[in-house]
């Protein structure tokens, strides 16, 4: 049996067929040159697809860094209450702005950056407004996570228990600064303050815008 195959031919009367050979009989067919160059593109186009996986509960976004091969995933955390710890005191059902967790991840699993962001209330979009952390640890958006170890990623949806994680660590005073709050208070007299209130509280009373800083700009902190 012989091998199936195509021939094309050009003429120099600038006619162009195409011989289909199949089983030993031939089929001739003309062809636009427009129908030539379609039939190579057709052929020659590659589909990059990529897979993420399940991704975590309440996500945001998620940047895919192809030239580091590093994925930046922007969770929100759905609690408005937590215990926190600072210093050496717990505070329960301590009352929380709303945030939003970036992790960058590396191919390897190793979770190489952690940002923290306040949006502002309502539905979120690329312009809604951005607030200063008001509490310590975070730099702009960067959280230093000091001399903790941060737990190895299996899969991008082991990243939705990791914000609870992030606020169970021992609270200090690394970045905290008096300007990063409207009333001015020192971390434990703000603690002192916020404890009975709650989130639109922070909203009403505490938070300091970030100049210029939108969900737009967190979202591309990788």
């Amino acid at each position: 049996m012989m091998e199936n195959e195509i021939m094309i031919h050009l003429k120099s009367t600038q006619e162009i067929y195409v011989e289909f050979r199949e089983n030993g009989v031939a089929c001739i067919k003309n062809i636009t040159i427009d129908d030539l160059l379609n039939c190579i593109n057709k052929s020659t186009k590659v589909k990059h697809q990529f897979q993420t996986g399940l991704l975590p509960k309440r996500t945001v976004s998620m940047l895919w860094d192809m030239e580091n091969n590093r994925r930046f995933i922007v969770i929100e955390y759905p609690e408005k209450v937590t215990d926190i710890t600072y210093m050496e005191t717990t505070y329960r059902n301590f009352p929380l702005p709303r945030i939003l967790f970036g992790f960058t991840v590396e191919s390897s699993g190793r979770i190489s950056g952690v940002e923290i962001g306040i949006p502002g209330l309502g539905k979120l979009s690329p312009n809604t407004q951005m607030f200063t952390y008001p509490f310590s640890n975070v730099n702009g958006f960067h959280m230093c996570v000091g001399m903790n170890t941060m737990p190895h990623v299996e899969s991008l949806q082991s990243l939705q228990n990791f914000p609870q994680f992030i606020l169970s660590l021992p609270d200090n005073d690394d970045f905290y600064s008096e300007r990063n709050n409207r009333l001015e208070l020192g971390h434990r007299d703000l603690m002192e303050h916020l404890q009975d209130k709650d989130q639109q509280y922070y909203y009403d009373q505490i938070l300091v815008p970030m100049n210029g800083k939108t969900l737009k700009d967190f979202c591309k902190e990788v």
